[in-house]
């Protein structure tokens, strides 16, 4: 069997998987994170902060089943952000977790990292290739979260801030630095998404062309965010759904 071949198989038995896993994450972010990690490097890092009950983990740890140095390190305290307790009141997600993640065969694959963002980063002393964030979605924590592990990047490493389209905290700190920055290119939105490539460069002319590039990406959003609040047909929705996401993939 092809290689494309193997790649649609596996997603869609992820899709049957994840399904069943309570989350936030739809299915093309998944499939979005899915394809963003399996182009990730043959040794390569991946820190994903909040975890939940796995699903954005599965998605990540699969696609680096044949990466054999890759890992992902799920960051979480697994007793929930202050706005889960208030909507569940006190939890433990972490055996929940644990069997998600044993039940596709990645307990060597993704690292469970017990701890609070805060806690957990000061020992983190690896480069990161991909930085997913979507833990505790106030402002404060999430900026938090993006200053403590930020540094950690590796040049050409992403970083995906999830919810960014939909809740305030997420959207300033990813727009304030991503969308504003001239340290990123190839930086979009998908879902409730926005992402980013890091690339730093001292080349003026360059920090100026991938700003603008940038700029485009915020004003599209905003634009895109809006739109999607008026009752067009649900037929006119999906369309322009899947032909977004099908660009998006391909990561240009």
């Amino acid at each position: 069997m092809k290689s494309q071949e193997l790649s649609r198989f596996e997603i869609r038995k992820l899709l049957r998987f994840t399904g069943k896993i309570e989350g936030w994450l739809s299915p093309q972010e998944g499939v979005f994170l899915y394809k963003l990690a399996s182009r990730l490097p043959a040794e390569s890092n991946i820190v994903e902060i909040g975890s939940w009950k796995g699903k954005s983990s599965v998605w990540l740890g699969s696609a680096l089943k044949e990466k054999e140095r890759s890992k992902v390190y799920a960051v979480d305290p697994h007793i929930g952000s202050p706005e889960k307790e208030r909507e569940y009141g006190k939890t433990d997600t972490f055996a929940e977790f644990q069997k998600n993640i044993k039940a596709v065969g990645l307990s060597k694959k993704v690292m469970a990292v017990k701890k609070t963002s805060g806690e957990a980063a000061p020992d983190f002393q690896k480069e990161i290739d991909l930085l997913f964030i979507d833990a505790s979605h106030a402002y404060e924590a999430v900026e938090e979260d993006f200053v403590l592990w930020f540094p950690k990047l590796k040049k050409g490493g992403w970083v995906v801030f999830h919810d960014a389209t939909v809740l305030p905290g997420p959207w300033r700190v990813a727009s304030r630095n991503i969308l504003f920055s001239s340290q990123f290119r190839r930086t979009g939105m998908l879902g409730s998404m926005v992402f980013g490539q890091y690339v730093p460069t001292d080349n003026y002319l360059s920090g100026i062309a991938n700003l603008f590039l940038n700029v485009r990406t915020y004003l599209f959003t905003m634009s895109y965010v809006t739109m999607r609040k008026v009752p067009f047909p649900v037929s006119w929705r999906r369309k322009v759904s899947r032909v977004y996401f099908r660009n998006k993939i391909k990561l240009n």
